[in-house]
């Protein structure tokens, strides 16, 4: 756990102004069932996965309007954030408009590969993609998704 502790507070230092809402990696939360919904529990990591089903307050994301909120959280911390955003109509996959402004608030680039979009910072995991599956609710949707690596959530 204090590796999580560790790696979560370092990687936050870094992207102050990627998360919206109120969910950010290494914030401390105790889900109520007013405001969350219980989606599943990883039988390997024991992450605890919800969907926010409170008021969403900060509506855009990065010039997108947010969808859902899915969080991950373990030992009450948030190790997994995912913002799934609607594509505008003239969205095709994730539109480079949107990889920019990202972009320019990571301190390393963005990588391409297969789809996706993502980068690791120390142990963060940072992704962005166009994806309908059920992480997104089977709907068309833009995924970013910033988690901690697995390999750090597995060794407890």
């Amino acid at each position: 756990m204090n590796k999580i502790l560790a790696s979560l507070l370092i990687t936050t230092l870094f992207l102050p102004n990627v998360f919206c809402q109120k969910f950010s990696l290494g914030d401390k939360l105790s889900p109520s069932e007013i405001e969350f919904k219980l989606l599943g529990i990883s039988s390997t990591t024991k992450v605890a996965t919800y969907k926010y089903i409170g008021k969403i307050t900060d509506k855009y994301f990065f010039n997108r309007q947010v969808d859902d909120i899915i969080v991950g959280i373990k030992y009450g911390i948030v190790v997994t954030t995912i913002y799934n955003l609607i594509p505008e109509k003239e969205d095709i996959g994730v539109p480079k408009s949107l990889v920019d402004l990202i972009q320019a608030t990571l301190p390393f680039p963005l990588a391409y590969r297969d789809g996706l979009w993502g980068v690791i910072i120390d142990n963060e995991r940072i992704t962005l993609s166009r994806d309908n599956n059920p992480l997104t609710f089977k709907k068309d949707r833009i995924m970013f998704m910033s988690t901690v690596k697995t390999s750090l959530l597995s060794n407890d």
